[in-house]
């Protein structure tokens, strides 16, 4: 594979306008750097589309504008600020373990996904984008996830995905007030602190499976090499959890 870099003409799936996106590669390096310098949102990235293609299949974006929306750690670019600018009944959250949980800290609702303070079914839509892997409990924060959608709500999100593991991996531990890792710990970057977050899973091709088997939901994933979309790259996988009537 050429180290050259590379350009791709694409309609992008947030603005619904086609664009110039580039990256210094022409694979690898797409994940976060695929991006076109004249995004209205930012400089979104290829997970960013690949979920706003996810979402507005599934729902037209006027009715994505009525619905109510919960997003865990919005980010600055790409489909968070489309939601936050769209969406009159969204509520975006952070995670300030310091603070009253359920209060307002810096713009964000302050909760933990894990023990979560909203009434159940209030929303008909949450969304994360690469959340999960730094949350200790992440099968519990998707049964939380569960209880606060309403039936036939859904959730969608993005979690690093590796190609070359059969089996999730918890490599970061919760035990009492201290943090057991194992191997070298790994950070990535955080939209609330400078400090980055740290990886708590890497999650393998069982995730789904395992997502199914320790909450209620129904999973879909989808995957794409969509150079006519820019969403191209490592780890495109878009996750996708419904919930059912209930019986």
């Amino acid at each position: 594979m050429r180290s050259a870099g590379v350009q791709q003409t694409a309609l992008c799936a947030i603005c619904g306008e086609t664009r110039t996106f580039e990256a210094p590669d022409e694979y690898w390096s797409h994940r976060g750097r695929l991006v076109s310098t004249d995004c209205p949102f930012g400089g979104c990235i290829p997970r960013h589309r690949a979920l706003a293609k996810v979402l507005f299949s599934m729902y037209p974006q006027d009715v994505v504008r009525g619905l109510a929306v919960h997003e865990s750690s919005p980010g600055r670019t790409g489909v968070s600020p489309w939601l936050q600018a769209n969406c009159a009944d969204y509520v975006g959250s952070g995670y300030f373990p310091r603070e009253a949980f359920g209060t307002q800290v810096g713009g964000l609702r302050n909760e933990n996904l894990e023990d979560q303070t909203f009434e159940n079914e209030f929303f008909d839509l949450v969304l994360h984008l690469d959340v999960l892997e730094h949350v200790f409990h992440p099968f519990k924060a998707l049964a939380e996830i569960h209880r606060t959608l309403k039936p036939r709500g859904a959730c969608l999100f993005t979690a690093p995905t590796y190609h070359d593991r059969t089996r999730s991996e918890q490599v970061a531990f919760l035990e009492g007030d201290d943090v057991r890792i194992v191997g070298e710990p790994e950070y990535h970057g955080n939209p609330q602190s400078n400090n980055g977050a740290l990886v708590t899973w890497r999650y393998g091709y069982d995730f789904a499976e395992r997502i199914s088997a320790e909450t209620y939901f129904d999973v879909e994933v989808r995957r794409w090499a969509a150079p006519s979309e820019a969403v191209t790259g490592p780890m495109t996988e878009v996750y996708i959890l419904t919930k059912g009537m209930a019986i």
